[in-house]
């Protein structure tokens, strides 16, 4: 009867997942693979190409340092909360180290983007590097919010996230598609994106207060 018991407690304490997290990850993986394929369909293979090598290659140095940061953050975090009720110190402190990092990234891809392009990749690559400066304002706002998301998880708060991939879902969808020039959507797209990072990163703040909220 206890271990029912224990079991049973256990899988309350854990609905949220299957109830949020499944269909959140669900819809940003969605989120994350429609761009190109919009792209593809609307602006054309080569458009689509160029911003596949844009993602592709800004998006794993900065998701893997990301995750080196996601790491620490996540146990000192969730031990702070477990013990305090809250971790504003060490989301603050975090938000800070990545800000910075951000900030580097920012100054050195809007200067160099096309010749880094051109160096590594050859001439033919150069306009990826033009739509790198495009896209900064998401790659910029996605390293900074990425590793705070995981306050939601922390926190319970896994039903908010869920209601964000869904706007992140349509924002993407109507980006990519109401508009004729590629260059305004795929700017449109990441300031948009951007400013639901922005979100995201209040959201994340407001969460690692806690009781003190």
């Amino acid at each position: 009867m206890g271990k029912a018991k224990t079991v049973k407690g256990f899988w309350y304490r854990q609905r949220r997942f299957p109830q949020f997290s499944l269909p959140a990850d669900a819809i940003n993986s969605a989120a994350a693979q429609l761009p190109v394929i919009i792209v593809a369909h609307r602006y054309g293979a080569e458009v689509a190409g160029l911003l596949a090598m844009t993602l592709r290659i800004l998006g794993a140095p900065l998701g893997l340092l990301g995750k080196s940061v996601l790491d620490v953050f996540k146990r000192h975090a969730a031990s702070r909360y477990r013990e305090y009720g809250e971790c504003r110190d060490i989301y603050i402190r975090t938000f800070k180290v990545l800000s910075l990092g951000s900030l580097i990234f920012v100054a050195v891809m809007l200067f160099l983007s096309e010749p880094i392009f051109v160096i590594f990749f050859g001439e033919k690559w150069r306009f990826s590097g033009t739509i790198a400066t495009w896209m900064l304002p998401y790659f910029a706002l996605a390293f900074i919010a990425s590793p705070l998301s995981y306050m939601v998880y922390i926190a319970g708060k896994q039903n908010l996230d869920l209601l964000w991939q869904v706007a992140l879902l349509a924002m993407t969808v109507t980006a990519l598609s109401v508009f004729q020039d590629y260059a305004v959507a795929l700017k449109v797209y990441s300031v948009g994106y951007a400013a639901l990072y922005v979100v995201y990163v209040a959201m994340s703040y407001h969460f690692s207060l806690g009781d003190k909220r």
